[in-house]
């Protein structure tokens, strides 16, 4: 398993218990995020910038969470010629 695969794993492991709490969701957007941000804060030290890209772009697809800076699929189409 690559780290990318562990990383995803990781917030899929998170975020399936978000909506297992009678917080509001605004309550549970101020609480999770912080432990998103956590997770990609580890992973920059993990993955490579590409994979790093990637791991954004999937919370974005999966969850439709932007924690900031997601790139299209284009973008990383674009970056992999470089």
């Amino acid at each position: 398993m690559t780290n990318l695969e562990k990383a995803k794993k990781c917030v899929d492991s998170e975020v399936k218990s978000w909506n297992k709490t009678t917080l509001s969701d605004l309550e549970k957007y101020a609480l999770e995020k912080y432990i998103v941000w956590g997770i990609l804060d580890l992973a920059l030290y993990l993955l490579t910038n590409k994979d790093y890209q990637k791991l954004k772009q999937y919370i974005y697809d999966a969850y439709g969470y932007n924690v900031g800076g997601v790139v299209t699929k284009e973008g990383l189409e674009e970056e992999d010629e470089d």
